[in-house]
């Protein structure tokens, strides 16, 4: 087999950018609040917070543990493969493997990546044009 990288590259991006795109299409597969609800409890959170700011207390971090879901999982699996096909790629131009095999799988890797931060920045866009809409409706002005 003369282009091993290059096909191997292909076959991992290709397996990153459908994982991409039936998490996009079919996810979330972890339980998850509504919208409604993480919108309300956000936009809460920001109004309280802003009250307590001006009233000179002071604000406290509330962190959270990051917790694994079958939905994180998928992201980071995600992110590997295409990586490794991107590594592949690489691999493939420097051992003199056909430019089309090692550009396509460096094409499938940096899409899968890249679908998944556009879907990702996308969402949570979305999300803050909420907040902010919810918020100006309680008369918190934005």
């Amino acid at each position: 087999m003369k282009n091993k990288f290059g096909t191997f590259g292909i076959m991992v991006g290709g397996l990153a950018l459908m994982l991409a795109l039936i998490h996009f299409w079919a996810g979330p597969f972890s339980a998850q609040p509504s919208l409604e609800t993480t919108v309300a409890e956000k936009a809460a959170s920001i109004r309280q917070a802003t009250i307590d700011a001006l009233k000179g207390k002071a604000v406290e971090p509330k962190l959270e543990k990051s917790k694994f879901s079958a939905d994180k999982i998928t992201h980071i699996v995600t992110a590997i493969l295409g990586g490794l096909a991107f590594i592949l790629a690489a691999l493939s131009f420097s051992k003199h493997e056909s430019i089309r095999a090692a550009g396509s799988a460096a094409a499938l890797g940096a899409g899968a990546i890249a679908f998944q931060f556009i879907a990702m920045y996308a969402m949570a866009l979305l999300a803050v044009i909420l907040i902010a809409a919810v918020l100006a409706s309680l008369g918190g002005g934005v």
